[in-house]
């Protein structure tokens, strides 16, 4: 999987726990087969909507952890086109991918990014969350091979067991990395649709964790061209730093 963006480097002590990792590498064949079966059905999509219901981690100076809320109904096209709108605890921003232009605008401040990017999804939000040091958990999901992005630099994978997502059965994999733990949940219906996805950032103080549920999966054949047309408003100002969450603050 790929890293959440403002997680550190391992440094030293990962070069030196690298060979005690790799000894312990293993892949159920159960887990894997359903992330093969999940990242098939996600492949096959050309176009779809759904909306996100997060949970993100901020740890305070004092080591507590607050949860801060988010909703973020998204739609997506393939090969190159996004629209994201985001809003919750301390976010009310709109994030658009549209052939070479990846743009973000915040609402409280009225400020906005724009910048050229490689014309597909997968890259041009690795590009724009490196640069602009955003988080983006559903980018693995909007690869071009789901399977490969999942498994990038995982080291064990395992098959926790049967387990439920709003009341929809579902399977429960976990997934291990020198610098992040982290689960999915499938359901374990007809279709094998992502329900929930849980990343524990090991090399941040606290080990903070996002928490995303998918909700309302719906295959489409495609978008009106407006949807993903964005221009920021009048009073809008242009800068070269995206928006970014308010900072943990004093101690609780």
């Amino acid at each position: 999987m790929r890293k959440v963006f403002h997680a550190a480097a391992a440094g030293l002590l990962g070069l030196f726990l690298i060979g005690q990792a790799r000894a312990a590498t293993g892949i159920d064949p159960q887990a894997e087969r359903l992330l093969r079966a999940m990242s098939g059905n996600l492949q096959s999509l050309t176009a779809f909507s759904v909306t996100e219901a997060s949970l993100v981690d901020r740890v305070y100076p004092n080591g507590q952890k607050v949860a801060f809320f988010h909703k973020t109904a998204i739609k997506a096209e393939r090969p190159d086109k996004l629209r994201a709108e985001a809003a919750g605890d301390d976010v009310a921003a709109t994030f658009v991918v549209n052939g070479p232009t990846f743009q973000v605008f915040d609402a409280r401040t009225k400020a906005y990014v724009a910048l050229d990017v490689p014309p597909r999804l997968e890259a041009a939000l690795d590009t724009a969350m490196a640069r602009l040091r955003l988080v983006g958990p559903m980018i693995d999901f909007l690869a071009r091979d789901p399977y490969a992005s999942m498994m990038e630099k995982v080291l064990e994978v395992v098959y926790v067991g049967p387990s439920e997502v709003g009341g929809t059965p579902c399977h429960h994999l976990a997934f291990r990395q020198l610098t992040q733990d982290y689960e999915l949940w499938i359901d374990a219906g007809k279709t094998p649709w992502p329900l929930r996805l849980a990343v524990t950032d090991k090399t941040r103080h606290g080990d903070p964790r996002t928490i995303v549920e998918y909700r309302d999966w719906k295959p489409v054949s495609g978008f009106a061209a407006k949807t993903f047309a964005f221009s920021p408003p009048p009073d809008a100002v242009r800068t070269t730093v995206a928006p970014q969450p308010a900072p943990a603050g004093p101690k609780p």
